[in-house]
């Protein structure tokens, strides 16, 4: 039985992408027979009150004995980039005190990024148990804090940038959940045979939730409903939303909700106050099941991102959620995440991306239930086929299992989502 120590800043039961890619990547693995060890915070994101709630601790398949929780004493995360920095550089030392005190040997340790010093705590890690580094790239720090121009701190940057290369070269495999990633991946020296595609994911539960629920009538909806669900952060760039809200306020039959959480979320609901629009609601964080069930409700799902270069590497979570749900999508994004959106058929996309276009987009949508339906299955269809944690799995385990990889599963890491 091999022996697995997963490091991640997030993990069940928070909400957000990156704690959902861990736990699904936990309980693949337990499945398959690996004995894996968690170690990670305790619930904080976006604050430690938000998981006193019990909805949130929904899954039973967690073994609690499988979980080290470090308690940084921070209680929560803070707009202030400085402060935030000091609890990365916390979480981080905390998380080599409880690898120095293991006894327990492993075979391999993937640790998750970003943020990117939790990657100090992996080469410790690698160093002190004797096993191989697997690391696991999420989004491209510090590109994506350059990106939304919130950190220029040379000195940190520098620092940053040489942790980051550092990382690269001594992990022995990478694993990226973008291919969007790869090409900065090999400009900055990495060799392509040392990097692996695994995408977020969805289980086969997720995937059937839609066939489960009451159908939704299109046809008998007097209402269609927008919503846009998760981080409402610098990346995201919802207040365009709130601008299309604003080009639609005449639309009677259009409405807009927000669920979500983040570093813009209070002045998101500000400006919506200013503003005086009736026609949007945001709605507080909810727990992922919960959120699915939203997003199921709904008619058009919306995904937005800065139109910076780095942004255009990724594909937000959000975006493999709307698929698992049957929802078109309506794209303020660019690069890899308008390339999957096109080849999988399943939404708009604004080229010039305006409050005008993205609003003329939804009332082309709104208006066509037919199209509404094409375009939501074939996220769908594309979803099975793609996207599914039962197939994605194999990229890490035929990388744990030296040389006995199954034909499958080298397709799996080899194919990149769009060709």
């Amino acid at each position: 039985m091999k022996k697995v120590l997963v490091i991640a800043q997030n993990f069940y039961p928070e909400i957000g992408s990156a704690a959902n890619r861990i736990k699904n990547i936990y309980l693949e693995l337990s499945e398959r027979g690996y004995d894996v060890t968690i170690l990670t915070t305790d619930p904080r994101y976006p604050n430690e009150n938000l998981y006193k709630k019990k909805e949130f601790w929904d899954e039973e398949s967690i073994n609690s004995e499988d979980v080290i929780r470090v308690k940084p004493r921070v209680k929560k995360y803070t707009n202030n980039m400085l402060r935030r920095l000091f609890l990365y550089l916390e979480i981080t030392m905390l998380f080599i005190m409880a690898i120095f005190r293991m006894d327990k040997k492993y075979d391999y340790v993937f640790v998750s990024t970003p943020p990117i010093f939790i990657g100090i705590a992996g080469l410790f890690a690698k160093k002190k148990l004797k096993a191989e580094l697997l690391l696991d790239v999420r989004d491209l720090w510090p590109e994506s804090l350059l990106g939304v121009g919130v950190f220029a701190n040379r000195f940190v940057l520098s620092i940053a940038y040489a942790l980051e290369k550092m990382l690269y070269r001594v992990a022995d495999q990478i694993i990226v959940n973008s291919a969007g990633f790869i090409p900065y991946l090999e400009l900055k020296g990495v060799r392509r045979e040392k990097v692996s595609f695994m995408p977020n994911s969805l289980t086969e539960e997720e995937l059937h939730m839609i066939e489960t629920k009451k159908a939704i009538t299109d046809s008998s909806a007097k209402i269609v409903e927008v919503i846009y669900t998760g981080n409402i952060g610098l990346a995201q760039d919802v207040l365009k939303l709130i601008e299309v809200a604003e080009y639609l306020r005449e639309k009677e039959n259009i409405k807009f909700k927000i669920i979500g959480y983040g570093f813009k979320s209070y002045q998101v609901a500000e400006v919506i106050k200013e503003k005086k629009l009736s026609n949007i609601e945001i709605i507080k964080a909810k727990s992922r099941n919960k959120t699915l069930k939203e997003v199921a409700k709904a008619h058009i799902a919306y995904v937005s991102l800065v139109d910076e270069k780095v942004f255009q590497t990724v594909l937000p979570g959000k975006i493999i959620d709307y698929m698992c749900m049957k929802k078109p999508i309506i794209g303020d994004v660019s690069g890899y995440a308008e390339k999957v959106i096109n080849e999988a058929q399943c939404g708009l996309i604004s080229n010039d991306r305006t409050a005008k276009e993205l609003g003329e987009h939804i009332i082309k949508l709104a208006e066509n239930e037919i199209l509404r339906r094409k375009m939501g299955n074939n996220g769908h269809e594309f979803a099975f086929q793609y996207l599914r944690w039962k197939n994605n799995i194999k990229v890490l385990t035929s990388l744990m299992e030296e040389n006995d990889a199954t034909e499958e599963s080298m397709y799996v890491r080899m194919e990149p989502l769009h060709k």
